[in-house]
């Protein structure tokens, strides 16, 4: 497993098989490729893309890729982590990501946290050959800061974490 972790504790996980169902039939035609796994977070997104230029900025990027990401909060994340990204591998033409950020933040920090891990899926969605755990762990050791063993992160997450902090308070 390949690890990215930021500053604030963000890790980037590599995960094989079925983690996420698939979509049956064609793409969501209202084509949002960001997801809240739960109301509750599909209506942080909301809030996100209301009050932040840079988040809103974020999702309609991703709107434009073949990457779905689905944001979920979780407490099972390793101290010091408020966020993580993981892609499932697959025969799918799609590229499913799941955003995971630590439950207990403030809204606004968990809007920063769920910028970050947007930045990192569009950092995944800029290279198509990330497939799977080889190729997701060779484009962070080539575009990645090593953290800790394992671990990596990069510089404009962490600017696009703090740029939407500053823009919601």
């Amino acid at each position: 497993m390949v690890r990215a972790t930021v500053r604030l504790g963000c890790i980037l996980a590599i995960l094989a098989g079925p983690a996420f169902a698939q979509p049956a039939g064609p793409p969501d035609p209202v084509g949002t490729r960001v997801r809240g796994a739960t109301p509750q977070m599909q209506k942080l997104i909301e809030t996100g893309i209301r009050r932040s230029g840079t988040f809103a900025a974020l999702v309609s990027t991703l709107n434009k890729t073949d990457v779905i990401v689905y944001v979920q909060e979780t407490h099972d994340l390793p101290p010091g982590v408020d966020g993580q990204l993981a892609v499932m591998t697959g025969r799918s033409p799609q590229r499913y990501l799941r955003a995971q950020v630590l439950s207990g933040l403030g809204t606004s920090e968990m809007i920063a946290v769920v910028a970050h891990e947007l930045q990192h899926a569009i950092e995944v969605a800029e290279h198509n050959e990330v497939r799977d755990s080889h190729s997701l762990a060779a484009l962070y050791q080539r575009i990645g800061i090593q953290s800790r063993r394992g671990q990596y992160d990069t510089l404009e997450a962490q600017a696009t974490g703090w740029r939407v902090r500053v823009e919601l308070e």
